[in-house]
């Protein structure tokens, strides 16, 4: 009796193993903390062994199209966020390439894994961005509409596309659109907020294009959720209350208590220096968060004061 009690036991444990890719990213690093905060085993896909105490390391590597079989035997939850920074360098012909290529080509390798190992992998949580839907306009937008126009979304159509397999080797797949992630570690706040120590904070363009915004914990809390809970499907993973970029430098400056001068940018300049790529911060995203609220997940930071005190100040 007891034995049995054990071998329950151990295979409880099993349950919770979750292999990351991309862990060493900004979501990734969040993630991580939180999973185990919650009692489950972590593993990354990485081709260095640098990764934090308790953590467990499989090397993968892309450019030679190698991955560790025993990662998937090990897992039985995958979270999928291994990519190239969309906002990291201008978008020449190569570094477009580079964008999409760094996402399909793990999905596919990871894919290939599993159906090589087949049985182990149940629950796959896949990156994705609500860029798939372009330019807006003032009208919230749904998991159900159609993709938008540009680099943006053509690239995103392209990766879900990929992470579409996963179903076929047998998971349970949630496709997570994320919004603009607020964190002050890395990602669009720390670089629109980086002359704060001037005193000043640029508004893009005409600062009233709205952002569809969400918390880097909110977006650690959605995966744990997906990996929890019986979802499955595309959802948008963005706070339910979107504000303008404008209204975002303020929140910025009321939970900082301090005075900054909101300088303008316009929009002519970011198109000149950026290209194509100015896209990213001029067009409106109007993303509703429905679906993952109707679903169950109670957001950390529904509101952007509450997001914004939180990184500043707590």
């Amino acid at each position: 009796m007891v034995c049995v009690v054990v071998i329950l036991n151990v295979k409880a444990i099993r349950m919770k193993n979750v292999l990351i890719s991309g862990g060493s990213g900004l979501i990734g690093r969040r993630l991580t903390h939180l999973l185990m905060e919650n009692g489950y085993a972590v593993a990354w896909l990485s081709r260095s062994n640098k990764a934090p105490k308790g953590v467990t390391v499989f090397n993968w590597d892309i450019n030679k199209g190698y991955i560790d079989p025993e990662a998937i035997k090990w897992a039985n939850m995958l979270v999928h966020l291994a990519g190239e920074g969309i906002a990291e360098k201008r978008w020449s012909k190569k570094r477009k390439s580079e964008i999409i290529e760094s996402r399909t080509a793990g999905a596919n390798m990871l894919i290939k894994a599993m159906q090589e190992n087949p049985g182990h992998i149940k629950t796959v949580v896949a990156a994705s961005a609500i860029g798939f839907y372009g330019n807006t306009g003032n009208v919230a937008v749904h998991e159900t509409a159609n993709p938008g126009e540009g680099f943006l979304s053509e690239s995103v159509q392209i990766w879900e596309k990929a992470t579409h397999q996963f179903e076929l080797a047998g998971a349970r797949l949630v496709q997570l659109r994320i919004g603009i992630i607020l964190s002050m570690e890395a990602g669009a706040l720390k670089e629109i907020v980086q002359t704060a120590p001037m005193r000043i904070l640029p508004v893009m363009g005409s600062g009233k294009q709205i952002y569809s915004w969400i918390h880097i914990d909110d977006v650690a809390g959605i995966i744990l959720y997906a990996l929890n809970n019986p979802v499955a499907g595309v959802f948008n993973a963005v706070a339910p209350n979107p504000v303008t970029q404008k209204n975002i430098l303020i929140a910025f400056r009321k939970a900082a208590h301090k005075q900054y001068l909101l300088i303008p940018v316009p929009a002519f300049g970011l198109k000149l220096v950026f290209g194509e790529m100015s896209s990213a911060v001029l067009n409106n995203q109007l993303i509703s968060a429905d679906k993952i609220v109707t679903s169950g997940y109670k957001f950390h930071f529904p509101e952007i004061d509450g997001a914004m005190n939180n990184l500043l100040n707590e």
